[in-house]
């Protein structure tokens, strides 16, 4: 009886091995079916693909190929040498720019400011140079000792009125011309002398103090009369600085509404008589062009807020005799 339970137990097991077998093999061949389905459908995706990419585009039709997900996604690069050295330049440059540019707006500003406001040249002490006398020609009477003989008699003629001459001097620096006609009211005199050395009187180096300074006036008078124009009067000159008209009004801004003239001598001299001459002539003149009042031709130093005491020893009450 034992023995046939156990001849039954191992004919069971044979029978379980057999159907497990059977249960493998059957699993191995679904996966074998799936693998070939999955692989013609891949087959059937690819020729489909391969006839999309063969067939050609119309202008309306859009492309229906399934790029790879490779080809969208978002290409990142490292930058070539020239965009480096590109980006490097442009580090540079950009800040260099824009510090020119707020230098030349600092520039244009100061500019600006030194032509509402410049002090005008400060002059050296004066060295005292003679003046010219007049001639004299002996005639019969007194000495000048008081005793009989000869009397000394004055044939000098007396200086001529001159007649309006101007020689144009313009120069390049020293006063700008505005956009806009100037409203000019006011004649300013000044005076000044050779300060560089040599004839205290000369011409040239006195305009070369001027260029030192980058100021002028409009009008300069030489010590024989002769009238140079340095600047246009429709030009603002750089020549009252910083003042004010006598009634407080207008401050540091006279330049824009003024004549500059200069007359050359020093602080121990005064005007000679051509060039009182020339002065009250050029006034008259200027008087009559720009409607200027009698009580607008002032000297520096009754506009300035700074000290300034030209025109030296001058004599108002004689030029205002002159020039009526």
């Amino acid at each position: 009886m034992p023995e046939e339970i156990k001849e039954k137990k191992e004919l069971l097991k044979r029978e379980e091995i057999k159907t497990m077998e059977k249960d493998l093999l059957k699993l191995r061949e679904e996966e074998a079916r799936k693998e070939r389905e999955k692989i013609i459908g891949l087959k059937i995706e690819e020729e489909k693909e391969e006839k999309l990419a063969e067939k050609p585009l119309t202008p309306t039709e859009p492309s229906k190929k399934i790029l790879p997900s490779v080809l969208t996604r978002p290409i990142s690069r490292k930058p070539s040498s020239s965009e480096k050295i590109f980006i490097r330049v442009a580090s540079i440059v950009i800040p260099l720019l824009f510090l020119a540019l707020v230098f030349t707006s600092w520039y244009w500003y100061s500019k600006e400011m030194e032509k509402i406001s410049l002090p005008f040249i400060a002059t050296p002490t004066p060295i005292v140079t003679p003046t010219p006398t007049e001639t004299i020609t002996p005639t019969p009477g007194v000495t000048p000792e008081g005793t009989p003989g000869v009397t000394p008699e004055v044939t000098g003629t007396p200086v001529p009125t001159p007649v309006l001459s101007i020689t144009d001097r313009i120069l390049t620096w020293g006063y700008y011309t505005p956009k806009t006609p100037r409203l000019i009211d006011t004649i300013i005199i000044h005076s000044a002398y050779n300060a560089l050395g040599g004839d205290l009187h000369d011409v040239e180096k006195v305009i070369q103090e001027f260029k030192m300074y980058k100021v002028t006036s409009h009008y300069l008078i030489a010590r024989d009369g002769t009238i140079y124009r340095l600047a246009p009067n429709e030009a603002i000159a750089y020549h009252a600085g910083a003042g004010k008209m006598p009634d407080g009004t207008r401050k540091n801004i006279i330049n824009n509404f003024s004549i500059g003239i200069e007359l050359i001598y020093t602080k121990d001299e005064s005007p000679n008589e051509v060039q009182y001459q020339s002065l009250s002539q050029l006034v008259k003149s200027l008087q009559q062009k720009y409607n200027i009042p009698l009580t607008n031709i002032l000297g520096h130093k009754d506009i300035s807020t700074t000290g300034k005491t030209d025109p030296w020893n001058f004599d108002w009450e004689k030029f205002n005799q002159m020039s009526k």
